[in-house]
């Protein structure tokens, strides 16, 4: 693993004050849209949150919400609104650098007008090197780590927080769904990645904690849970009770009336834990399982530890233990050294699969990553109009698949779990229990259930007529 990031490191790269910022009334005259609004007798002080990435990001952003609003902060949705601005990122590609890029201009060009006191930048960015350049270039108050987040307590005027790798602050009580983070980190080497030099090694919490936590979020309305890790199904048990993921997974779904689980490694996925989804009524029958590609050749040199076939033989199991279940992974074209043959072969591992989903990205080299050093060797790198080709015959192989699946769903009664209120077609989304997406057309509100039958299907989503019987 190269370039890890400690968690002391990145403490002396946050530069953290040791008074607390001082926030009042904004200069300029606004009206802000407030999510929470400030507790009474506290000073109006104004927070505004933005989330790149992954649910790990969404689920780190859910704590700095709470630290904010502790502090007497209201939420509010514009940067011009804001005392505070947290950009809380992602560094898995180079156009996501790039994004945040445009967001610090922004709030450079409010902060010199003076509409904007402070920004503090968090996450995966916040972790690497190029951060320390973003700091200066920007004006950024405060910049913090993957593994430092308690210190933004301190930053808004909270008492000093100590934290360790897994945070114990618990998911937002009376939400109808939550994360809960098992573990952090990452002990692979994947050429193209740069989560270990961003996230660290990996760090498992214990299994009485993850249990414990999950009951209270239970007891307080939470329906849906969803365990979050880098590689979730690599979590051991740190108390040493030789527990893996499938135990913990079974006591969860003994917990929660709905569970789901994300990123996991097809190296640590065992046939236990896919059988299991199968059994538990419980646990939504989805598997996200990256592959990167379908060369052998391509995987050794990704460093992913696994050949094509033992893949496809996990695939087996899951698809005959679940045989209506969904099925998603990633796949990378164009990494350095990838040849035509390299690119048939994950077209033939696509058809093999039969995946209803898969999130395909154009390789984008990351700085400090060893698949960057390969592509600064011309020999090796892909034309861009020969990866654009490639990404366009993955993605149109494995809708063709997604749709001739999806229709098969057409005519099915299913129980729908409301995920997501009305969009702008009127319709609510939800999701199946075998983790199929739906457009429905119902009132009923998010953490609810409906009964309709699927009546025509596309390749990402599944479209239900008006709901039988009242919501649930």
């Amino acid at each position: 693993m190269s370039n890890t990031t400690k968690p002391t490191e990145v403490a002396k790269n946050a530069a953290a004050p040791s008074t607390p910022i001082p926030l009042t009334r904004k200069p300029v005259a606004a009206a802000p849209t407030s999510v929470v609004t400030a507790p009474s007798g506290t000073a109006s002080k104004t927070a505004c949150i933005r989330t790149f990435g992954c649910q790990m990001n969404v689920h780190d952003s859910d704590r700095m919400r709470r630290m904010i609003q502790d502090a007497g902060f209201a939420e509010v949705q514009r940067y011009e609104d804001a005392d505070l601005v947290v950009l809380n990122t992602c560094y898995v590609r180079e156009n996501a650098v790039d994004r945040v890029r445009g967001h610090l201009g922004e709030l450079n060009r409010l902060k010199k007008e003076g509409r904007v006191k402070k920004v503090a930048l968090t996450g995966c960015i916040g972790a690497a090197n190029e951060s320390r350049e973003l700091e200066k270039q920007y004006g950024i108050d405060l910049v913090l780590g993957t593994h430092n987040t308690y210190e933004l307590a301190q930053f808004v005027g909270l008492p000093g927080m100590d934290e360790t790798f897994t945070p114990e602050l618990p998911g937002t009580e009376g939400e109808h769904s939550a994360f809960v983070t098992i573990m952090t980190g990452c002990n692979y080497q994947c050429s193209y990645c740069v989560v270990p030099s961003v996230r660290g090694r990996m760090v498992c919490r214990p299994m009485e904690n993850v249990v414990e936590e999950i009951r209270r979020l239970v007891g307080s309305g939470t329906r849906y849970v969803t365990l979050l890790g880098q590689t979730v199904d690599a979590w051991r048990d740190p108390a040493g009770s030789g527990e893996r993921f499938c135990d913990l997974l079974e006591r969860v779904a003994d917990e929660a009336p709905r569970v789901w689980f994300t990123t996991s490694h097809p190296s640590n996925m065992e046939d236990r834990t896919l059988r299991l989804i199968g059994e538990k009524e419980t646990i939504v029958g989805r598997l996200h399982l990256p592959v990167q590609s379908g060369s052998d050749r391509m995987l050794k040199v990704m460093h992913r530890g696994y050949k094509s076939d033992r893949y496809r033989r996990k695939i087996e199991v899951f698809r005959e233990a679940v045989p209506d279940g969904t099925l998603s992974t990633d796949i990378i074209v164009g990494h350095p050294g990838e040849t035509e043959t390299d690119h048939e072969e994950t077209l033939r591992l696509i058809e093999d699969c039969s995946f209803d989903s898969a999130y395909v990205f154009k390789f984008s080299p990351r700085r400090g990553t060893e698949a960057a050093a390969l592509s600064a060797d011309p020999s090796g790198t892909v034309p861009e109009d020969v990866a654009q080709r490639r990404f366009v015959e993955v993605l149109r192989a494995v809708e063709q698949n997604a749709f001739r699946r999806n229709k098969s769903k057409v005519g099915a009664v299913e129980d729908i779990y409301v995920r997501h209120g009305r969009t702008g077609d009127g319709k609510a989304v939800g999701e199946t229990w075998s983790g199929h997406a739906v457009h429905i057309p119902t009132e009923a509100q998010p953490g609810r259930y409906v009964t309709a039958t699927i009546e025509s299907a596309g390749p990402h989503v599944l479209y239900a007529g008006d709901p039988a019987g009242r919501p649930r």
